[in-house]
Parts: structure tokens; C-alpha cells; sequence
């Protein structure tokens, strides 16, 4: 009996020892599952935060790519912008040689509708003066009728003043501006002097004459009666001559400013 009792208290104090283990265990565990509900709480507080950092940092890459695709947009337009301008400053250096050579172009020709008249005149001036030496009287040249028609049309653009403007219309034809007992002696090359004179040996004395402004020079004696001495001729024809050549001047000098004028523009 003894010994039974001695095995019943050691298996008493096994079992107490025992359940002091567990309750040390379970105290453990308790504190473990404390500290851990604990880091759950701070991981689940955590993970709240990071899902606000997370929603925000998404708000900001969708404005960053709108910012990105308007700053694409904006950059497109600048560029189209640039081509744009770049084409015009091309255009712009192309027309700017183009106008340069057309003031030389403008030149030019207005120099050789000078010379052409020039020559116009010197032909009609060496043609009266082999009538002179021969004593003959030929028929006046007609002058080129497209550079009097040029020449009227540049003059109208130059803005000359009109009472600087001939304001006497000449015709080539000088045989209607005659007597008809003359026309017949000024077309007739081959008629002289004596012939002339001798028609007009039956004419009346005393040619009328009617003045006719032009520019400085004075009046010009048209003739108008029937009856014309072969002195008178020559003067008329001189004094038309002397018109043309007035006339030429005046609307060469009328072209240059023009011309400086149109000159001074471009360059300006």
C-alpha cells in the first residue's frame, strides 16, 4: 500500500508539473497571438495607407499623361508652326530676287523704249535734212504707233501734271493737216521745188495759223487755210519735229521717274 501511494503521488506531481507547462504554454501562446493580432491591426492600418498612397499616385500618373499628351499636342502645333514659317521665309527669298530682277527688267525696257525713240527721231531728222540738201520734199515718216501707244501709257502712270501733258493730238499722217494743193508735192518724192512753187504760185497769200499750247515752247502755227508757201512747210514741219522731240523728252524724263519711283518702293 505504500508503494502505491508513493507511485500515485509522483504520478500527481507529474501531472501537476505537467499541466504548470501547458499553462505556461497557453499563457505564451495567448501572448503570441496578442503581439500578433496586434501586427495585423498595424499591417491592415498599413496596407489602408498604402491603398490611399496607391490611389493618389494613380490620380497623379493619369494627370502627368494629360499633361504628356497635351504637352504632344502643344508640340505638334509648334512644329507644323515652324514649317509653316519656314515656308514662307522660302517664299518670301524666292519672291525677294524676283522683285530685285524685276526693277532691272522694268529698267531695261523703259531704256530701250527710250532708245527706240531716239532712234525714231534721229531717222526722221537725217530724213529731213537729205530732203534740205536735195531740195525736195518726202513724205514724214510714220512713227512707230505701239511706242506712242506705250509711251502715252506709261506717262498717264507717272502722275505728271496735266497741264504738263500735250494736250495736242499730232497726227503721223501730215498730209491731212495740209492743204489739199499741197499733199499732192509732200507725197511726191519725186516732185522739186519748182514744182511746189509753181502750185503754190496760184494759191492766196497769207496762211492763217492757230496756236496750240505745248508745254514751254509756245504755239505752233497749224496751218489751216488752203494756201501755203514752200518756207512755211519747212517750218511746220521743223516746229513738228521740234514737238516730237519736246514731247519724247518729256515723257523719257516722266518713264525715269517712274521708274525711280517703282525702284525706291521695292527697295524700301
Amino acid at each position: 500500500v505504500i508503494n502505491e501511494h508513493k507511485q500515485l503521488q509522483n504520478e500527481n506531481t507529474n501531472l501537476i508539473s505537467h499541466n504548470a507547462q501547458k499553462d505556461i504554454f497557453i499563457a505564451e501562446s495567448k501572448a503570441e497571438n496578442v503581439t500578433k493580432s496586434k501586427k495585423i491591426k498595424s499591417l491592415e492600418s498599413m496596407i489602408k495607407i498604402l491603398e490611399s498612397k496607391l490611389s493618389s499616385a494613380q490620380k497623379d500618373v493619369i494627370s502627368i499623361q494629360n499633361d504628356s499628351s497635351k504637352k504632344e499636342f502643344e508640340i505638334l502645333s509648334l512644329k507644323s508652326k515652324i514649317v509653316e514659317v519656314e515656308h514662307e521665309l522660302a517664299s518670301k527669298v524666292i519672291i525677294e530676287p524676283s522683285k530685285n530682277l524685276r526693277q532691272y527688267f522694268v529698267h531695261r525696257k523703259s531704256m530701250d523704249q527710250a532708245k527706240k525713240i531716239d532712234n525714231d527721231i534721229s531717222a526722221q531728222t537725217s530724213t529731213f535734212g537729205t530732203c534740205f540738201v536735195n531740195d525736195e520734199i518726202t513724205e514724214l515718216p510714220k512713227i512707230d504707233t505701239e511706242v506712242n501707244s506705250e509711251v502715252k501709257d506709261r506717262t498717264n502712270i507717272s502722275e505728271i501734271n496735266k497741264d504738263d501733258i500735250l494736250d495736242i493730238s499730232i497726227k503721223p499722217n501730215t498730209s491731212e493737216a495740209m492743204p489739199q494743193n499741197v499733199t499732192p508735192h509732200l507725197i511726191q518724192p519725186d516732185n522739186n521745188m519748182s514744182a511746189l512753187i509753181e502750185s503754190n504760185s496760184q494759191m492766196r497769200s497769207g496762211p492763217e495759223a492757230l496756236p496750240l499750247p505745248i508745254g514751254g515752247i509756245g504755239a505752233i502755227p497749224v496751218m489751216t487755210s488752203t494756201l501755203m508757201s514752200p518756207l512755211s512747210a519747212y517750218i511746220s514741219l521743223t516746229l513738228l519735229i521740234i514737238s516730237y522731240v519736246v514731247r519724247y523728252i518729256e515723257t523719257f524724263m516722266g518713264l525715269e521717274r517712274k521708274s525711280d519711283q517703282l525702284r525706291d518702293m521695292w527697295i524700301g
